[in-house]
């Protein structure tokens, strides 16, 4: 067994090396007939790579997907990714968004762009230039939109209806789940129409909000939007043990503490005033834990109260769970390396402890992947992942053995 193979991509504007980009309508790049049309160009920089640093995911479970971000640093002794160096085939286009593809046995584990390139001069000659890169996120929180009315429709709709405005007119790759809330619309009222000049980012990721849903960028560099409905009942893609009948790994964490604990909640929104449920028996034990949302999107106060409800179901009693677990890659089988890159955010596993004493001497968890990151320097890749828990609830599937009959209480919001 062996460390990964890794490869890092670094796409530049076609620079001396490979021409000039082709831009239509411009009086020197926009001629024809003159075999330069050019464009981005990746290069292949693994050779020059002496480290790999990556972070993606949230921290918190009520918390939103941050941008995932990444740390490259390049041998460069050869001055090649010198900016001030004109000898370089790549100058003068090493500047900031250039496009980045970080593979692990030929799979995505990162996509983003280039936001800083730092340079550390060494006397020795022994140079190392450090990309910091983020992903897509970073482009939606610098756009704006444009003043708009609403109309009623689910969350998945109107993530895709704010994609396609024309001053935001998304380009990227994207996949958008089907979600379960409805949104409201000018119809209901009108404070929920869009103000001019709100922020793309912030408005996504209330419409996640009202849906309790999962706005992210994928490894691959696809904006990603799943409904709440996506995580329940869940099927693991993957088990983690340390008796040899599973993936083994390293390190596990747990946590049972108050951070998650909510047994008074209040949701809002414009339809309708403040819906508030909680939970007695939870606050007997543990005094009143207050959790507001009070700038929901969802239709109806039915709704409003509806998502209050689910909420609270899930955050009135701690939960015991593992919230994090490392691995090295360079311990494993190709197929489960390929196994464990094919995982991504939202993804679920299930994770086993063994014990030498106590009762019960196994304990097996079922829990959604928050966040993943990698270490990586030559012959060594370990990925680390946070986990959340799933909700404990069990809900109606059609069609499902034991969760598709009926008369049990457990249709879900």
């Amino acid at each position: 067994m062996a460390a990964p193979t890794i490869q890092v991509l670094v796409g530049f504007q076609t620079t001396t090396g490979f021409g000039n980009p082709f831009q239509l309508d411009n009086a020197t790049y926009g001629r024809l007939d003159t075999s330069t049309l050019g464009g981005l160009a990746y290069a292949d920089l693994t050779t020059l790579v002496q480290s790999i640093n990556i972070t993606r995911g949230r921290n918190r479970q009520l918390d939103q997907f941050n941008a995932g971000t990444a740390t490259i640093s390049f041998y460069n002794a050869s001055r090649i990714l010198d900016p001030l160096n004109t000898a370089s085939i790549y100058y003068p286009y090493v500047l900031p968004r250039c496009p980045v593809i970080i593979n692990a046995n030929g799979v995505p584990i990162y996509t983003g762009l280039i936001t800083d390139w730092n340079l550390d001069y060494d006397m020795a000659n022994k140079d190392i230039m450090y990309a910091s890169c983020s992903d897509n996120f970073t482009v939606l929180a610098n756009q704006q939109l444009n003043a708009h009315t609403t109309t009623a429709e689910l969350s998945s709709t109107r993530i895709s209806t704010v994609l396609a405005y024309t001053e935001i007119a998304y380009q990227g790759a994207k996949s958008i789940g089907t979600g379960s809330s409805t949104l409201g619309g000018t119809a209901a009222s009108a404070s929920f129409s869009i103000s001019q000049d709100t922020n793309l980012l912030n408005y996504l990721q209330l419409i996640t909000t009202s849906e309790q849903g999962y706005l992210y960028m994928s490894a691959a560099g696809t904006l990603t939007f799943k409904g709440r409905s996506s995580v329940l009942n869940p099927v693991a893609s993957a088990t983690f043990n340390t008796t040899g009948t599973a993936i083994p790994y390293q390190t596990l964490i747990n946590q049972f503490g108050d951070e998650l604990l909510y047994n008074y909640v209040v949701t809002q929104s414009p339809a309708g005033a403040a819906q508030t449920t909680s939970d007695a028996a939870s606050i007997a034990l543990y005094q009143a834990q207050q959790y507001a949302l009070l700038d929901l999107l969802n239709s109806t106060t039915a709704e409003v109260a509806g998502l209050g409800n689910y909420l609270l179901g899930k955050y009135k009693d701690p939960v015991l769970r593992y919230t994090g677990l490392s691995t090295q890659m360079a311990a494993l089988s190709t197929a489960n390396q390929n196994l464990l890159f094919s995982l991504d955010l939202t993804n679920v596993t299930t994770v086993q402890k063994n014990f030498v004493t106590g009762t019960p001497l196994t304990d097996s968890q079922t829990l959604i992947i928050s966040g993943i990151s990698h270490s990586i320097t030559p012959g060594n890749h370990i990925i680390s992942y946070t986990f959340e828990a799933t909700d404990g609830n069990q809900y109606l599937t059609l069609d499902d053995a034991i969760f598709g009959t009926l008369n049990n209480n457990l249709l879900a919001f």
